[in-house]
């Protein structure tokens, strides 16, 4: 009997618990796990489009690496002397050919096509970059000369290109191409 009184007394305070949370509170508490369950659902759609991003990116790096190792591959330093030496020779006249291209926009055909008589002195720099060399001229009609030098194609022999000034007006260029 005792332990049917303690049974219904638990019970009846137990719902009497449960009553005493209103709607309202039971309301908000829903609000805020939802908000947080909406900020989880968003962190996790963000992670899983980086995620794609990087795997994108590594493709590429595996990609570009599996392209310079078969590259590499293919190069090989020949056995005899002299076809060493002139394996060398060439990979020299190819690099110092390859750093005078990156000189500046002297070096590129389509600067030289905006090329033309009357600029000043100051557009053409802008237009071709600074000269390899200036030098003044002992002719009447020419004050200045730039020149503008560097093996473009590799053969070994400089390229060059010059552009005449007088009173700070182009009145003659030479293209290297």
């Amino acid at each position: 009997m005792r332990n049917i009184f303690f049974l219904s007394l638990f019970l009846s305070l137990g719902l009497n618990a449960q009553d005493n949370v209103s709607n309202a509170d039971l309301s908000k508490k829903l609000d805020l796990i939802l908000n947080k369950v909406g900020g989880l659902e968003q962190r996790v759609s963000r992670l899983e489009s980086d995620n794609a991003k990087v795997k994108k990116e590594v493709k590429q790096v595996a990609k570009s690496a599996e392209e310079a190792k078969t590259a590499t591959e293919n190069l090989a330093i020949p056995e005899k002397v002299e076809d060493r030496k002139s394996f060398f020779n060439k990979l020299r006249i190819e690099m110092e050919s390859d750093a005078d291209r990156n000189q500046g926009p002297w070096t590129q055909p389509e600067t030289w096509s905006n090329m033309k008589r009357n600029l000043t002195s100051h557009k053409v720099r802008m237009l071709l970059g600074n000269p390899s060399l200036i030098k003044g001229n002992l002719s009447p009609r020419i004050d200045q000369v730039y020149h503008y030098l560097g093996d473009l194609d590799a053969d070994g022999v400089d390229d060059s290109a010059k552009v005449s000034f007088y009173r700070d007006r182009v009145v003659s260029f030479t293209s290297p191409f």
